[in-house]
Order: structure tokens, then sequence, then C-alpha cells
């Protein structure tokens, strides 16, 4: 007998379970896409010699796509709930595939950085749509099992692009991994047109643009400022006009959202049960987990003396096995409970770092591997029970707002990380320098001591939500 079609809720699509899968699909294909970025990692040494820049001035490949795509997550979430989640979609997918397209064909680095700002924009669409499709299109007791799936293709993404990558920049150019993206783009782009069903028509197609041009402003200049901050310091003239920038942006933000009728981040969505301690719980745990993508590739080729190619397997190991304890968290999210699982997969990356830090020039790689898998399955699992957790109860016609403030939080948890694991290690090396102690010594110990911090920032972020609970509401007699 087949099965009857699915209602979810006030606002949002009866799907079949066939619409069902094919939402889960499209939305992972377009997290996938957007995940091949990391590709840009190990490609920017190419980059800077082939458009002639200083490594100081290569990095702006970096800060703008990621200040970009923190800065457009709202006003993307916003425009999802008002005019429709696939229809955004779509659009992000043009956008995106457009953007790295034409980077491909440029040769000087101001043209490049000004087209990043284009393919962050995209990225923010994607990654903010795409679990918000899945999440109107599941009910709450199936979606930390089928967002689970969807944030699997994001870490099956950085396998791809830390394999791929490298191979690409080395053999034919930078350029391929751009231009590389684009029929994967077309196709991602076909597959919605053709298998996502269409949105339901809304009631309220109101949307703050103000706000939304502000708030873009505001976060912009905060990731800009949190990245400017780890190259020339903190009290940097660029550094402080960018903190007032910002501050003077979020004042205005908070300003315009008492006097819409539509606020861009809705009300009722902070109220609901699990969704801010697990967006404060995402955060933390990104800038303690993205410290591996950054700092980890410079203890093999510095302290073990390993070239790229290690370090590009190396890191497919943390994204293989965070791609298994995606699939693995949704799934007990939904059996065992999101709090419960969200905890242990914050300990379990605490547990990893802690081991991580216990590395040395005798280490071995079957050893390393060992380690840096546990703490990328920790990772895995908290991010799609972290994500079940903000996002089990949310209503359908918030969901493009609650996945966007999910995402502002992994955007920002990636420069904060940077910048803090970095803070710590270049103090402890300094200090270990000043000692008499040897370079390679002096590194070591200062990777332990910023591996620790970071294990101590993914304890945090467990406590979070073992320790805060929304508390029922009181009732008086009668």
């Amino acid at each position: 007998m087949a099965k009857r079609p699915e209602t979810i809720g006030r606002n949002a699509p009866i799907l079949s379970s066939r619409d069902r899968l094919l939402t889960v699909v499209v939305a992972s294909a377009g997290l996938f896409l957007v995940a091949l970025d990391f590709s840009i990692n190990v490609s920017l040494p190419t980059m800077r010699d082939s458009l002639g820049a200083s490594l100081i001035s290569v990095q702006g490949i970096i800060i703008f796509y990621h200040a970009s795509r923190s800065g457009l997550a709202p006003a993307a979430g916003g425009l999802g709930d008002a005019f429709g989640l696939r229809r955004v979609f779509l659009w992000g997918v043009v956008a995106y595939t457009a953007a790295v397209g034409l980077i491909a064909l440029q040769d000087s680095l101001g043209a490049v950085v000004a087209l990043r700002v284009l393919q962050g924009v995209g990225a923010a669409i994607l990654f903010t749509a795409g679990p918000a499709l899945v999440v109107r299109a599941f009910g709450p007791a199936r979606r930390g099992t089928a967002l689970g799936v969807t944030l699997a293709s994001v870490s099956a993404g950085q396998v791809t692009a830390t394999l791929g990558g490298g191979f690409l920049s080395e053999t034919i150019g930078w350029e391929a991994i751009f231009y590389a993206r684009v029929p994967i783009g077309i196709a991602v782009l076909a597959a919605g047109v053709f298998a996502l069903s269409r949105d339901p028509a809304s009631s309220d197609r109101r949307f703050d643009w103000s706000g939304a041009v502000v708030l873009y402003g505001a976060l912009f200049a905060l990731v800009s400022a949190i990245s400017f901050a780890r190259l020339d310091g903190l009290i940097s003239g660029v550094v402080i006009g960018l903190a007032v920038l910002t501050a003077l942006l979020f004042a205005a933000f908070r300003y315009l959202q008492r006097h819409v009728g539509r606020p861009m981040l809705p009300r009722a969505l902070w109220s609901t049960p699990g969704f801010t301690v697990g967006g404060i719980s995402n955060l933390l745990v990104f800038v303690a987990a993205f410290l591996t993508w950054f700092l980890f590739p410079f203890f093999i080729t510095d302290v073990l003396g390993r070239g790229a190619m290690i370090v590009g397997w190396m890191l497919a190991v943390v994204a293989g096995a965070s791609t298994a304890g995606s699939v693995a968290g949704g799934w007990l999210a939904d059996r065992i409970g999101d709090r419960v699982v969200t905890a242990a997969g914050a300990g379990l990356t605490a547990i990893g770092l802690v081991w991580i830090a216990g590395l040395n020039a005798e280490s071995s790689l079957p050893g390393i591997m060992i380690r840096i898998g546990l703490a990328g399955t920790g990772f895995g699992l908290h991010q799609a029970a972290v994500y079940s957790l903000a996002m089990r109860r949310a209503a359908p016609e918030h969901a493009g707002a609650g996945s966007a403030v999910l995402a502002v939080a992994q955007t920002l948890g990636t420069p904060l990380s940077i910048t803090f694991g970095m803070a710590i290690f270049t103090w402890r090396e300094d200090i270990a320098l000043d000692a008499g102690v040897s370079a390679s010594d002096a590194f070591v110990g200062a990777f332990q001591d910023a591996y620790l911090a970071a294990a101590a920032v993914a304890v945090l972020a467990g406590l979070v939500v073992v320790t805060f609970r929304r508390r029922p509401a009181r009732r008086w007699p009668g």
C-alpha cells in the first residue's frame, strides 16, 4: 500500500515520499557544490604566483568570500520564507555557477576578489535554502535523519575538494578548480528546476529590504574585522574602523526591526525550544573544530616534513569521518534525542582535539589519522544533531530564517577559529622562542596549546546544550 503524503505544518507543502527524497538529493547537491570551495585552501599558493600577488593580499580571496557569505544569509532566509525557498535556491545556483565560471577567466587579483563576493552571495543562498527546504519537506519526527544526510554532503564535498583541488591546480592551473564546478552547477540547476516541488502560496510576501541591506553590511564588516585582526592586529586602524562600523550598523538594524511588520529574524523563532542554544553551540564547535583545517596542515609540513599530498589525504580523513558522523548523528537524534547527541558530538570533538594536542615529531601517520578521524566524527555528529535541535520545532514558515541563523554561526566560526587559534599559537610560540627553545619544539608546544584551548571551546559547546533549557511556562490556578 502506498504511503500517504505527510502533512508537516502550516504554510508547508504536502509531499509524497518521492518528493521528500528528491528534496534531500537536490539540497545535498547544492551543499556539495558550495563545499567544493575547500579546494581554494590547497590552491592559494598557485594563485598567488600566477596573479603576482603577495601572501597578505591574496588572503582577500578568502576574507571577502566569507564576509559576503555571512552577510547575505539572513536576506536569503527571509526571501525564501516570503517568496519561496525553491525560487531562492535556484537563484543561488545561478549566482554561484556564474561567479565561478567568470573567476576562471580572470588574470588579476582585484577581479577575482570582486567575483568572490558574488560567489559568496550564491553560497549563502545555497547553504541557507538547502537545509530549509529539507525542514519544510519533513515532519519533526524525521527531520534529524533528513538533515544529517543533507549535511553529510558538505563533508563529502570537502573530501572531493581536498583530493581533487591540488591535482587540478598542479596539473592544469588554479583556474581549473573554478571552471570544473560550472557543469556541476548546471546539473544542480537542472535538478532543482525539474525535481523540486513548487513552493506553497504565501499569504505574507512582505520583505524588509532596508533591514537586509543594513544587516548585510553589518555582518560583512564584522567578518572583515575578525579576519583583518589576525593580519594587522586588534588595534590597527582598519580593524577599529570596521568594528565601529559594525556596531553602528547593528544598532541601525535593531532599530529597523522594531518598526517593520515582518522582521527578517522573527521574534517567535528565538523562543522556539532548542533554537538559541543550538545556534550558540553551532558557533562554538566551528570555532573549535575549524582549527584542524587551518593549523593542522602546517604541523604535517613543518614538523613532520611531509608534502601537500599527505596533507590532502589527512584532511580527506577528517572530512570522510565527518560525513559518516553526520549521517549517524541525524539518525540518532531522531531516536535518542537532539540534546544528547549534540552534547555527545561536542564531547567527542573535544576528546579528539585533546588527543591531537598530544602529537609531536615522532607521531606516526596511522596514529595521526585515528586522532583526526575521531575529531571529525564528533564534528559530524554535532552538526547533524545541532541542526535538528535548532530546527526540530521551528515553524515551516520560519525555516529560511532559522537556517540563515545557523549558516551565519558557521561562517562567523571560521574566521573566529583562525583568529582565536593563531592568537594562542603565536603567543605561546613567541614565549618559547624567547626562552631559547628550538623553532621546531616551539612550534609543537604552541600547536599543543592551541588545540587544548580549542578542546575547551568544544566542551563549552556541549555544556551550553545540556545546561540551558527553556523552562515551561508557569501555570496559575484558574
